[in-house]
């Protein structure tokens, strides 16, 4: 492997803005709601097939990686995931590490993205130290994140644990007047481990105090006054998958976010919180060498609400299933599929004319096709229809490959 193909890092990052504005009446944190409503989009038609995800988990740390999947949720607007992970022998001590995550909406309250590069340094025979840092424009949202790996298997199997350091210089380089009463320290974790039978539990999580700030000059900021904020992400999967092309997975995610905002200006303060929990079940095999059957079912759970401006509960649980038929060529597949949500929303408002529910059963069609250019690479293009909404139901393009 060239150091020519680190080139790919080159991945630009859009920076945050040092000011804060009120927030207006069409707020971003509630336009997933409804336009990003069908948890079908992300979780089912435009997922990682199942065995492509065992892959990706194997294979992470022990080769260079990348995949992207994108594919529509509005007529205006992409759900698009990207992961990037480079992991480049230098010499026999030193690697050269970097990672970029970009997370689409999910019903969560903005797009998450973050690239980090770094070293890891050999200290013994399977285990690494690694410091990697996050090249920002603005000085005051540089991020440092250090800590310990063990490797196991040729770095197919792991324990990765650190802690991230956000915001290193807010409070000396921002131009806000910013005051820190509470720096943001994160402990990150990555796990792969072997158990009976074949089976490998994986994890992988961020849980961290999150910031708190004040900003007691108004010359320096004319609108807030003091900004809070926590997000937590944790996952828990355990997966087989066999030669003869019979894989299953069950998994748990749990996510949390929590904001508040005080502004100058009366009547703008608000305190939001959004926290969702995610079980699913998936499995796949193969009949006859040609025929591919992959089943799947999620429960998702999503409570959101705000306390002051546009006070608001936003109180969630959906139930998806999926099932998939796969026609396989050596190089190559052809997938029909259908996919059904079963939503359960109730959103209440101050304003009983801005109340909602919504319970009506959505499902889809999808036809799909799959080429693999090697074992390393391999891309996936599908097109679905909504059957009870009658529309189109969106494009999807994922690739994967190592490298």
């Amino acid at each position: 492997m060239g150091y020519s193909r680190v080139s790919i890092l080159a991945l630009a990052l859009l920076c945050g803005s040092a000011f804060a504005q009120v927030p207006s009446d069409k707020w971003e944190y509630e336009a997933p709601y409804l336009d990003q409503m069908l948890y079908l989009h992300s979780l089912i038609n435009y997922s990682h097939d199942l065995q492509w995800q065992y892959d990706w988990e194997r294979r992470q740390l022990a080769d260079n990686a990348f995949r992207i999947k994108t594919g529509s949720v509005t007529s205006k607007e992409l759900l698009t995931d990207i992961d990037l992970n480079i992991n480049q022998p230098l010499n026999d001590k030193w690697r050269f590490m970097g990672s970029f995550r970009r997370t689409g909406l999910r019903q969560r309250p903005n797009v998450e993205e973050r690239l980090m590069l770094g070293f890891e340094y050999s200290v013994f025979d399977s285990s690494a130290i690694y410091l990697t840092i996050n090249p920002e424009y603005s000085k005051e949202f540089l991020d440092i994140a250090a800590g310990y790996t063990l490797y196991r298997d040729d770095r197919e199997q792991y324990v990765r644990v650190g802690v991230l350091f956000e915001d290193v210089n807010y409070q000396t380089k921002t131009d806000n007047g910013g005051i820190s009463d509470q720096d943001p320290v994160s402990l990150q974790w990555l796990v792969r481990l072997a158990l009976p039978n074949e089976w490998y539990l994986y994890s992988q999580g961020e849980v961290g105090s999150g910031f708190e700030r004040a900003y007691p000059d108004e010359t320096l900021s004319l609108d807030l006054s003091r900004h809070d904020q926590q997000r937590n992400t944790a996952l828990l999967r355990v997966s087989r998958a066999t030669q003869d092309g019979t894989a299953w997975s069950a998994w748990l995610e749990w996510y949390e976010f929590n904001e508040l905002k005080e502004f100058r200006q009366p009547g703008f303060d608000y305190d939001y919180e959004n926290s969702q929990l995610i079980v699913a079940v998936e499995h796949a095999r193969v009949l006859r060498e040609r025929h591919r059957l992959r089943f799947l079912a999620h429960y998702v759970d999503q409570l959101a609400d705000s306390v002051g401006f546009n006070e608001h509960t936003y109180d969630r649980s959906d139930v998806l299933g999926g099932a998939f038929y796969e026609y396989l060529w050596p190089n190559s597949s052809a997938t029909f599929g259908y996919g059904f949500g079963q939503p359960d929303i109730a959103y209440r408002a101050p304003d009983p004319t801005d109340n909602y529910d919504i319970d009506k059963y959505r499902d889809k069609i999808m036809v799909g096709w799959r080429y693999a250019f090697s074992d390393d690479a391999q891309i996936y293009i599908s097109v679905a229809h909504e059957v009870s909404a009658k529309g189109f139901g969106g494009g999807a393009i994922r690739y994967q490959m190592f490298f």
